[in-house]
């Protein structure tokens, strides 16, 4: 009897012990999984900018709002990716607008979210760029490298194969939800509205661009409401009038223009299709050259990214609601027609779409907002964006500096009036404040400058 409760008493221990053993196992998992994604640069990040960044250099026949979808939505594949492996966050679920089935996060401790990023980031953009041979093989390449360093730092502690499934459901999950934001039906049919308002204008007299984008779903509920601009100046040709006097001060500037001015106006013209990387591309090069510098921790960098892209995207949509509500001519239209300078043209070339507002000064202040509530109102940078071009480096006291000044070159360069600039501005910031209070919010994800 003795010698039986003495045998089930070992039988007991050795239950219990395998049971602290395990549970061991467990934490010491999980552990792993949090420091590493604590304290883990935010390199995966900066290469995958760098390499999208490529992709829009190599992609042509792209209308330009669309590259806010890119960015917007592969930030939100990328924080879906690593929130799971942080028990301070949540998914972004139920803050995201429309019908959208995100896979749950695996239960076992064995999935490394970095390897689950890398694949979410490549899946996207293989989606998005994969049109060109040398795109997919630029996105595969990296995919494969970072994959590779994961296999081998580790793959004893965690399940890689898993991990890269779970990123790439993630992936195929946002990619199905972008399907119905409308955006491919945003070339709807539009013919202008006659004297006074916007007409195509040259040299190429493009028709209208993508008149229904403002017609697409946000990607948080309630992004953009209470964003809506004042109505503009009532159009006049008379010399003397309001609108008249609005647009000599484009002609003036234009007559005057200093080196700093034209240097400002190139810097910021960021017409993609060719050298040049588009607004979106040119913010996300700002942020990438900010995550350089500072040696951010991955997690808030993947917050920032997702606050920068979801922010220009809501303030595209916002901005191009506008641009097609009130239809107001451009410059160019006006000073050749109505002030007597037939043969005058704007610094850089006029895009296709209305007046008001100024898509770039939307953008960017919004842009600005969005990596301000990251990296705090102060922050200085330089600029190093179009350096291998030959356009310097640009140096700001703060980030808000940049974005008021991408603003401002739209008067230099002759494309936008002073009013659709600050109106602009105005409602990308007000964009930008909806963004960070709803992912506030819902996941505390931006607002913390630590």
């Amino acid at each position: 009897m003795i010698f039986k409760h003495t045998k089930m008493k070992k039988i007991l221990l050795a239950v219990l012990t395998a049971l602290v053993m395990l549970n061991s196992c467990t934490k010491h998992f999980e552990f792993n999984s949090r420091s590493l994604l604590d304290q883990q640069s935010s390199k995966l990040i900066t290469d995958w900018i760098g390499v999208h960044i490529r992709l829009i250099k190599n992609t042509t026949g792209v209308t330009h709002p669309a590259f806010s979808r890119h960015f917007s939505y592969t930030g939100v594949a990328l924080y879906e990716s690593l929130a799971g492996g942080d028990r301070n966050l949540r998914s972004l679920a139920p803050a995201l607008n429309g019908t959208v089935q995100l896979p749950l996060a695996p239960a076992s401790n064995h999935i490394f979210h970095p390897a689950s990023a890398n694949a979410a980031i490549a899946q996207m953009l293989r989606y998005f760029y994969a049109a060109k041979l040398v795109n997919t093989q630029l996105i595969d390449s990296l995919e494969a490298a970072y994959q590779h360093t994961y296999e081998a730092e580790v793959r004893e502690n965690f399940n890689i194969e898993a991990s890269v499934d779970y990123g790439k459901e993630i992936a195929n999950a946002v990619i199905e939800w972008s399907k119905q934001d409308g955006a491919s039906g945003a070339s709807i049919p539009y013919t202008p509205l006659g004297e006074g308002y916007w007409e195509p204008t040259p040299p190429a007299f493009a028709g209208a661009a993508v008149p229904g984008w403002g017609n697409n779903r946000t990607i948080l509920k309630g992004s953009i409401a209470n964003t809506e601009p004042a109505a503009p100046l009532n159009f006049s040709s008379h010399p003397g009038s309001p609108f008249y006097e609005m647009v000599k001060e484009v002609h003036e500037v234009s007559l005057g223009l200093t080196n700093e001015q034209k240097s400002i106006a190139g810097f910021w013209d960021d017409a993609p299709n060719g050298k040049l990387v588009s607004a979106f591309g040119h913010w996300f090069n700002i942020l990438r050259q900010i995550l350089l510098k500072e040696g951010t921790p991955m997690m808030k960098a993947a917050t920032a990214y997702l606050a920068l892209g979801v922010t220009m995207n809501e303030s595209t949509i916002a901005c191009w609601k506008s641009k097609y509500q009130f239809h107001q001519v451009r410059p160019v239209t006006y000073i050749r027609k109505y002030m007597g300078d037939a043969a005058w043209s704007s610094y850089i070339s006029t895009p296709p779409h209305p007046e008001y507002l100024a898509a770039h000064a939307t953008i960017s202040s919004s842009a600005a907002y969005a990596l301000e509530s990251v990296f705090g109102k102060n922050y200085a940078f330089a600029d190093h964006t179009y350096e291998s071009l030959g356009m310097g480096v640009r140096i700001y006291s703060s980030i808000g500096q940049a974005g008021t000044e991408a603003g401002l070159s739209r008067l230099y360069g002759g494309i936008h009036y002073r009013p659709s600039i600050e109106g602009g501005k105005i409602q990308g910031i007000k964009v930008g404040e909806n963004v960070k209070k709803i992912l506030e919010y819902s996941n505390s994800v931006v607002g913390k400058n630590d």
